[in-house]
């Protein structure tokens, strides 16, 4: 039997949502929606009885209760366009914040107040980050904080089209990862998907800006077996077994290469997804991006030697995307997966990814998705 004890936050672009489900997980009750009026990214616990939510209209909010009341929580966030927010594992009280323009903040006081971690003014290649690279996309956000449980100083950030960062004392100092990543990711194949003819002068600005692209880190995940790291970028799907300072490519295959959210089962053996975004024909020449088709999640457990691809349950053609803060799963004996989608459907798999099932819709753009509770 399984214990009720987490909720499913659903965090939209208007509002926020728990879904709760039975013992046996069978039946799923929706609540109704909280902040509503915010344009919510995350919603994440501390594991001390702490929520926050990370918002792009008014910074943080905190609840205490569990989710019944909210009080905004950015005193001394002097952005308040906030992409994620992470509790940090090892220091009691100690929150991270990462922010449009590509700003971090942490409090050590539970949110009661934030100062900005300026150590990453220094960080390698910053003063390129630019103000806002925009170009069509999300523009330059930090959009994802994460910790090596068995190392209690090391910090992981990524900072859309910068790549990934790693801090080996808390904070101080930083490393930028991306040695391995241009091999599969080189300047030519930036030109390939370019639309001008193959005998045109190569536009160098068109050119460059593809290939900050293609090393463009949407989303990594670290095992919390032994400190691996997977990555899903712009280019593929690639894997560490040395804290990020080499990487290997481990993508699908040449046509099932882009997407954004990526995840990682620990249980008997190590399984890790990535949803790469659909695309029926496969010949998308326009940033590697085709939002049509069969959606399907793909699964390894040999860190990306072969590949699993799973449908079943899954619409067959569909115009969504899934984005980089949507896949998730629970801590149940049995593993639940979960993701949302950009037209608002929540789907479930309690049997990692065999057999998936919706169990939310009509909910709007979800643009995270994250477990409360065990």
């Amino acid at each position: 039997m399984i214990k009720k004890t987490f909720k499913v936050a659903l965090a939209t672009k208007n509002g926020a949502y728990f879904l709760i489900p039975d013992e046996q997980r069978k039946n799923w009750k929706l609540s109704e929606p909280f902040l509503r009026e915010e344009n919510v990214n995350k919603v994440v616990g501390d594991g001390r009885g702490n929520l926050f939510a990370a918002s792009f209209d008014e910074g943080i909010f905190k609840s205490t209760d569990g989710g019944k009341t909210w009080k905004p929580s950015s005193k001394g966030l002097i952005v308040r366009k906030v992409w994620e927010i992470a509790a940090d594992p090892h220091h009691k009280g100690t929150v991270y914040a990462g922010t449009q323009y590509g700003h971090l903040f942490k409090t050590t006081n539970y949110g009661e107040k934030w100062e900005e971690v300026t150590s990453l003014h220094e960080a390698p290649n910053r003063m390129a980050w630019g103000i806002d690279w925009g170009h069509r996309t999300t523009g330059l956000a930090l959009h994802t904080i994460k910790f090596d449980v068995n190392e209690p100083e090391m910090i992981y950030l990524v900072a859309a089209g910068n790549g990934t960062y790693r801090s080996d004392d808390s904070g101080k100092t930083w490393k930028s990862l991306k040695s391995g990543l241009n091999s599969s990711c080189t300047i030519e194949s930036a030109k390939l998907i370019s639309s001008a003819p193959s005998d045109a002068p190569p536009d160098e600005k068109l050119a460059r800006h593809l290939e900050e692209l293609h090393s463009d880190t949407h989303k990594i995940v670290i095992s919390p077996k032994d400190g691996r790291i997977y990555q899903q970028n712009h280019c593929g799907t690639f894997f560490s077994a040395n804290h990020g300072d080499l990487w290997r490519d481990v993508s699908i295959d040449s046509k099932n290469r882009f997407g954004f959210p990526i995840d990682v089962i620990e249980n008997s053996s190590t399984h890790v997804f990535t949803i790469p975004v659909p695309d029926v024909e496969n010949d998308c020449k326009d940033h590697n991006v085709c939002i049509r088709g069969q959606l399907s999640i793909y699964s390894t457990s040999d860190d990306g030697k072969n590949w699993n691809k799973h449908t079943n349950g899954l619409p067959n053609y569909v115009h969504t995307n899934i984005l980089r803060d949507s896949l998730v799963h629970d801590h149940s004996k049995e593993t639940g997966l979960y993701f949302g989608t950009t037209t608002g459907e929540v789907f479930f798999s309690a049997d990692l990814g065999n057999n998936w099932r919706n169990i939310a819709s009509g909910l709007g753009r979800i643009q995270g998705v994250n477990i409360i509770g065990s």
